[in-house]
């Protein structure tokens, strides 16, 4: 049997204003979905329960949506498997979620329930602390972050005229135009995924998502800022055609967008900000060539100057995330003595016999 296809994406994001959630756009229970949300401690086994049920699915034929952790992307935050319209999720802080109509729409899952609460009560000051100094290494990351968005191009005055963002808004809606009309109308399927998150580990940047969901990508120009007028107009033009959509927002940004992909046309259009795609077929849209030359070769040192010390903050932010991960680890090493793992792992291939069966 093939083996089904697994395309990762980010719905956290750590921003300049805190955490930014995008889960609310996980699943659609409207339309059928079906959403188990899990609750339990740290280390308590959510992200190695969903991992199990995701390989599984994988090895049956089936393909999944892996979300992946934005503080830690080698952790899980979520699964969904679109064919069997099933999908599980981290419930727990800072995405709480609850399923919308319980029973009927999804149900909760309770890891706690495989803890050795006794044992664990008896560690409390040591668990405390480290909640506390967790919680601080996150509020100094996002503190660098906040001062993030003064070092944007957009800040520079005089860089950019109205006449550059209609140019902008032009090239987007000729590429839509040229588009083929959508067979079916997907009115409503539009769902905003991260496709980058700033991490512990600094960018991370799903690109097996981009070459399993894209057969060609566009690679758009974003040195002055133009990227998210660009995009906006695509998904406008669009979504006109008919065309579902997965836009992607800045995740250092996210009321800019970064990124839209087209599933069905196999495109996708992505602001370079150092993607890595090696050996994947992409031709480059040069944004940057719109406004005069003349007028933005002016700026070019401010430019570099500002690109400095947006990345200098960006560094400190992530060595805080990284401290912030260190201590999690240790909180996670304190409940795992504690955790009946043959009973978590029990409960998942429960599931996974309902799922495949």
């Amino acid at each position: 049997m093939e083996k089904g296809k697994a395309f990762p994406f980010f719905l956290g994001a750590n921003t300049p204003n805190g955490f930014y959630s995008l889960y609310d756009q996980f699943v659609s229970t409207q339309d059928g979905d079906f959403l188990y949300v899990i609750k339990g401690g740290p280390g308590c086994g959510k992200s190695s329960f969903m991992r199990r049920i995701a390989e599984a699915a994988l090895d049956s034929g089936l393909d999944v949506e892996y979300i992946l952790c934005s503080g830690d992307p080698d952790s899980l935050d979520g699964v969904y498997i679109p064919e069997k319209r099933i999908a599980y999720v981290d419930g727990t802080a800072p995405h709480i979620l609850e399923p919308d109509c319980c029973g009927a729409t999804g149900a909760y899952l309770d890891l706690s329930q495989h803890l050795d609460t006794a044992a664990l009560h008896k560690n409390l000051p040591a668990l405390l602390d480290l909640q506390r100094r967790y919680k601080a290494q996150y509020a100094h990351a996002y503190a660098l972050l906040r001062a993030v968005p003064s070092f944007c191009p957009e800040k520079l005055d005089g860089l950019l005229t109205p006449e550059d963002y209609a140019a902008v808004r032009h090239r987007a809606t000729s590429a839509a135009n040229r588009m083929p009309r959508a067979k079916n109308t997907h009115a409503g399927k539009t769902r905003a995924r991260f496709l980058r998150a700033f991490s512990a580990k600094g960018e991370s940047f799903c690109a097996e998502t981009v070459r399993t969901l894209c057969d060609k990508v566009y690679l758009l120009d974003d040195r002055l800022g133009l990227a998210d007028t660009y995009l906006r107009a695509l998904v406008h033009a669009a979504e006109k055609r008919g065309h579902a959509l997965i836009p992607c927002p800045d995740p250092l940004a996210p009321e800019r967008l970064e990124a839209v992909l087209l599933p069905e046309l196999e495109l996708g259009f992505i602001a370079d900000h150092g993607v890595r795609l090696d050996g994947f077929p992409s031709r480059r849209i040069r944004l940057d060539k719109i406004p005069d030359e003349v007028r933005t070769r002016a700026f070019r040192a401010r430019l570099r100057a500002l690109a400095k010390l947006r990345n200098d903050l960006l560094c400190q932010a992530q060595t805080s995330l990284a401290q912030a991960k260190a201590l999690h680890d240790a909180l996670e090493a304190q409940y795992n003595p504690h955790v009946n793992f043959a009973g978590v792992f029990a409960e998942a291939e429960k599931h996974i016999r309902q799922l495949i069966n």
